[in-house]
């Protein structure tokens, strides 16, 4: 994540980014509580829906156009990023890191824990509080630098 504030205009694009996976995360929780039906994978994560990875797809990618446009418009980010590479940027934000969540779950259901430690308890362990916030920060890094830098 601090690679991101290292690249030129790095605090717009950190904030970008973390913008981005909050608003995933938080639309895949509320959709999944509300209406979440369709388990994705009820053996790894019981409580993870199609629903709220829909949900977490469309706000990631509403996210990172809308914030794209305010930071262009309002901010001082004079970067040449266009609201589609700021919603393409949120689509990989919604669509991605809740996969990598998965891949955790799998390794920890295969190790046989169910949480990854108890430093935080109720939230499921430490790595469950950052798994998206990984993953978001290494495909907005090089997204970023790939795609728009």
């Amino acid at each position: 994540m601090f690679d991101l504030r290292n690249i030129p205009e790095g605090g717009w694009w950190f904030m970008l980014v973390m913008f981005c996976v909050w608003s995933g995360d938080s639309g895949a929780y509320s959709i999944g509580r509300a209406y979440g039906n369709h388990k994705m994978a009820p053996r790894l994560s019981p409580k993870k829906s199609w629903e709220g990875y829909a949900a977490s797809v469309f706000t990631g990618t509403i996210t990172g156009a809308f914030y794209v446009y305010v930071f262009t418009t309002f901010g001082s980010l004079t970067s040449d990023i266009t609201l589609w590479q700021g919603a393409i940027l949120g689509f990989l934000l919604g669509s991605l890191p809740p996969l990598g969540d998965l891949g955790e779950s799998m390794i920890k259901r295969q190790s046989g824990i169910k949480d990854s430690s108890d430093i935080i308890p109720g939230h499921g362990g430490f790595f469950d509080r950052i798994d998206s916030w990984l993953w978001g920060a290494v495909i907005g890094f090089y997204y970023l630098t790939w795609f728009i830098l």
